[in-house]
């Protein structure tokens, strides 16, 4: 059986004014447009030639529970493919999305990168604490890849409120020990 992956990453704002004035109708539309397309690579993925490949995909979803914390290690990210729970190893982080599933004041989440062996290359070599407001989410993307290593690889989801909070994060990078033409099988 052979398998396939196409992973977009996007984010956009999308605003349209119309006006209409005697029979006149004339539209404004704003927006990036904001698209990366990636496709499932193999072979040596960290040449230019992997640019615009992935081959490692990750999804969770969670609960944090008030003044609760959960690490996640680039490294060693649990997740369900196919039904089967398994383990997968980032060497690059391509794309990163936190979404903050909750709709009530006060129930924030913060990604941040804090600690021994935190993750602060996605934060610019800083600690991040970046606020998720309600139905809000972080957007992490680099094309060229955020290398993940033993003392650069752990993010955390913080709820510092009264109130348990629900998350949904999605992952998608490098494994560069995987060189083959088709996805791992759990």
């Amino acid at each position: 059986m052979a398998r396939s992956a196409t992973v977009t990453v996007s984010s956009d704002i999308v605003s349209v004014i119309t006006d209409t004035e005697d029979n006149n109708t004339q539209r404004y539309n704003y927006s990036l447009g904001y698209s990366l397309v990636y496709s499932y690579g193999s072979g040596d993925l960290s040449t230019s030639a992997g640019v615009n490949q992935v081959n490692q995909f990750s999804k969770n979803t969670g609960l944090l529970a008030a003044g609760a914390e959960q690490q996640i290690d680039l490294t060693a990210v649990n997740t369900t493919l196919y039904g089967n729970s398994l383990t997968v190893d980032f060497d690059e982080v391509k794309g990163l999305i936190v979404e903050n599933i909750n709709s009530g004041t006060g129930q924030v989440i913060n990604i941040l990168a804090t600690g021994t062996n935190a993750f602060t290359n996605m934060f610019n070599g800083e600690s991040g604490n970046m606020k998720i407001n309600p139905y809000g989410t972080y957007h992490y993307s680099d094309i060229y890849g955020t290398p993940v290593t033993s003392s650069n690889r752990l993010l955390y989801l913080r709820n510092n409120g009264s109130d348990s909070v629900s998350y949904s994060i999605v992952i998608v990078g490098i494994n560069s020990g995987l060189l083959t033409d088709s996805i791992p099988t759990p």
